[in-house]
């Protein structure tokens, strides 16, 4: 049994989560990753990926590509593609993340679609030279403490043509409340029910946020709070 969670809002908790872990079962994931493609969907996540790359593509530009930082399922990467095609648009995503199992996942839920790719890579391993129109990562950056996230800013940005957008939690008492509630009532999956309301108390401020913005060099940030509980965070180029 996990030790009691310290409730504290003014700071980021360093507990860490479940889906950290080195080894996880492979069944119990693919069970995470589904339900986390339902909370995005219900919950607003797609939405502030969404605008940020609306934000960032130039007027006129027909064709742009995106590295989906922590891709995870995979999910929000086919969300970015889709909603491409609906503007007569056409995006070309590449979906990194540090867990083999989460890539074979995010590879077989989307087996078949174009403009998807899906490896297991480190984005600190990356080359500087292999560069895209945008970086975007969605819930990764509270998986990270402070001196790590700066670093994989300032690496995000060193990668991306046009920008930047980063899209995560806001740390506040009811988004805790809230989401600990529902998926307490709703979900049985034990990194979820774990998870989801440790990853608020491990998420950000607006101060937060642009400090670590600051701290990683980003030019001007713009950060924007989000339906539900969310922030987002675009810096262009």
């Amino acid at each position: 049994m996990s030790a009691p969670i310290r409730l504290d809002f003014d700071s980021r908790s360093a507990t860490p989560e479940f889906m950290d872990e080195p080894v996880l079962d492979a069944l119990e994931l693919a069970e995470t990753l589904a339900e986390l493609a339902s909370v995005n969907k219900y919950l607003g996540g797609y939405a502030a990926t969404l605008d940020g790359l609306a934000r960032l593509i130039p007027p006129g530009r027909r064709e742009f590509d995106v590295l989906d930082v922590g891709s995870g399922g995979g999910d929000t990467a086919r969300r970015i593609v889709e909603w491409a095609r609906d503007r007569g648009l056409k995006a070309r995503v590449h979906g990194i993340d540090r867990e083999p199992e989460a890539v074979a996942y995010a590879r077989l839920r989307n087996a078949g679609l174009p403009d998807l790719e899906f490896s297991t890579s480190n984005l600190f391993e990356l080359p500087a030279t292999r560069k895209y129109d945008i970086v975007h990562a969605a819930l990764l950056l509270h998986h990270l403490p402070d001196e790590t996230a700066v670093k994989a800013l300032a690496k995000m940005f060193e990668l991306c043509r046009l920008g930047l957008a980063i899209n995560d939690l806001h740390r506040h008492p009811a988004a805790y409340r809230s989401i600990k509630a529902l998926t307490s009532l709703l979900s049985k999956n034990r990194l979820i029910r774990h998870d989801a309301p440790l990853s608020v108390l491990r998420a950000f401020r607006r101060r937060d946020l642009e400090e670590l913005a600051r701290r990683a060099g980003l030019p001007a940030p713009q950060v924007s709070w989000r339906w539900a509980f969310r922030w987002l965070m675009v810096a262009r180029k």
